[in-house]
């Protein structure tokens, strides 16, 4: 058995990231889930423009003005981060 390293585990965490990154669509109404400051979990429908860059963090920027830092965000179209890795979606879809 070979025993995983923490470089190991470092590296697919980088890939992880990029392939969650590589699934935002820009220009494409989705479901997002994700925690605000106060870590209140928001889920909402909006219009992606892409992925950009503020204040040393980089920003899942929506067509209304906002702009989500990349590390809160749980899910983007069903598609989970890996910074949450096995976040169960508690809220209701009433």
């Amino acid at each position: 058995m070979t025993a995983i390293t923490t470089n190991d585990l470092s590296l697919m965490k980088t890939a992880d990231l990029n392939d969650f990154r590589a699934a935002i669509e820009p220009r494409k109404f989705v479901r997002i889930e994700y925690l605000t400051d106060l870590n209140e979990f928001i889920k909402t429908d909006a219009m992606v423009l892409g992925v950009g860059h503020e204040n040393d963090f980089d920003t899942l920027d929506l067509a209304d003005g906002q702009h989500i830092p990349l590390d809160r965000v749980i899910s983007i179209a069903g598609r989970l981060s890996p910074h949450y890795p096995g976040y169960a979606n508690y809220s209701c879809d009433c």
